[in-house]
C-alpha cells in the first residue's frame, strides 16, 4: 500500500551531504517525505527500534555500506533499503541490492520526484521480498507437517503390529484358562496348561517390551488426550493400557497358579 507521507532515516557519515538533502525539502510542505538522520550505523538502529520508520537510505563509504547491509539482515530488519552511490559507482549499487537493498539512487540524482520514484519501488521490491519469504515459510512448515505426518503413520504401524502380534499368545492364554476350569480336577493336564500360560506369557512379556521400545522411539509424539482446556490432565496412552493389560495377566496368573497349588494369594 503507497502511504501519503513516509518517515525516512538517513544514516550517512557525511553531516554536509545530509544537510544538502533535508535542503532539498526545506519549505516544501507538500512533500510526501520528512527525514530524521543518524551518522552511524548504531545510532540508525535505535531509530529504527525507537519505531516510527518507514524507510532506511544509506549513504556510506563502500565497506560500511555493505556492513551496514549485513547487521540490517542479521538484525531481521524488513525495511526498505536504499543506497545512496556516488556517481560512476553502479557496480557498488548492483552489489548493494544483491546484499539486501531494495534500489539505489547516485548521490546526484536526489530530488523531491527522483527519490519519490525510487522510494515507491524500493516499498513495492520490500513488500514482495516479505511475500517471498513468508510463502517460503508457510511452505517450510507444511513440509515439516507432511514429514511429521509420515513419522506418525510408521509410529501407528508398528504399534498396529504388535497390538496384532499380542492376539495369538492372548488367545492361547485364555484358552488354557478355561480348559483349565473343565479339567480342574486333573492335575496332569492342569500342569501341562500352566506351561502354556507360562509361555504364553512370556510372549505377552516380550511384546509388551517392544511396545515399550516404540514409546520411547516416539519421541515427542502424545498419543494420550490431552484436554485443550487442561493440558496437564492427559488421558492414559494406548501403550499405559497395554501395560496395565499385562499386569492385570499377570496378576490372573499368580492367582491361577496360586490355586492350582493349593494356596491362598
Amino acid at each position: 500500500m503507497v502511504k501519503s507521507k513516509y518517515n525516512l532515516l538517513l544514516i550517512c557519515e557525511n553531516p554536509e551531504y545530509s544537510q544538502s538533502i533535508l535542503d532539498i525539502y526545506k519549505g516544501d510542505n507538500g512533500t510526501p517525505v520528512a527525514f530524521v538522520t543518524a551518522e552511524t550505523l548504531s545510532q540508525g538502529i535505535n531509530r529504527i527500534r525507537d519505531g516510527a520508520i518507514d524507510a532506511v537510505f544509506l549513504s556510506l563509504s563502500k565497506p560500511a555500506m555493505f556492513e551496514a547491509l549485513a547487521s540490517l539482515r542479521e538484525l531481521e530488519i524488513r525495511l526498505p533499503v536504499i543506497a545512496l552511490i556516488p556517481v560512476g559507482e553502479a557496480g557498488m549499487g548492483i552489489r548493494a541490492i544483491k546484499e539486501g537493498a531494495h534500489n539505489f539512487l547516485f548521490e546526484n540524482e536526489i530530488g523531491i520526484s527522483s527519490l519519490t520514484r525510487a522510494l515507491r519501488y524500493a516499498v513495492e521490491s520490500c513488500n514482495i521480498a516479505e511475500e517471498l519469504r513468508l510463502t517460503r515459510k508457510k511452505n517450510g512448515a507444511h513440509e515439516k507437517s507432511a514429514a511429521e505426518v509420515e513419522r506418525l503413520k510408521a509410529v501407528i504401524e508398528n504399534y498396529r503390529l504388535a497390538v496384532h502380534d499380542l492376539n495369538q499368545p492372548l488367545t492361547a492364554l485364555m484358552g488354557s484358562i478355561y480348559l483349565m476350569g473343565l479339567e480342574k480336577d486333573n492335575r496332569e493336564k492342569i500342569s501341562r496348561h500352566m506351561e502354556r500360560i507360562e509361555e504364553s506369557g512370556k510372549r505377552l512379556s516380550g511384546i509388551v517390551k517392544k511396545i515399550q521400545a516404540l514409546r520411547l522411539e516416539k519421541s515427542n509424539v502424545y498419543l494420550g488426550s490431552a484436554s485443550l482446556l487442561n493440558p496437564e490432565k492427559k488421558s492414559k496412552s494406548k501403550v499405559e493400557i497395554a501395560d496395565d493389560g499385562f499386569k492385570n495377566l499377570n496378576n490372573l496368573f499368580r492367582i491361577v497358579q496360586a490355586r492350582c497349588n493349593g494356596s491362598s494369594v
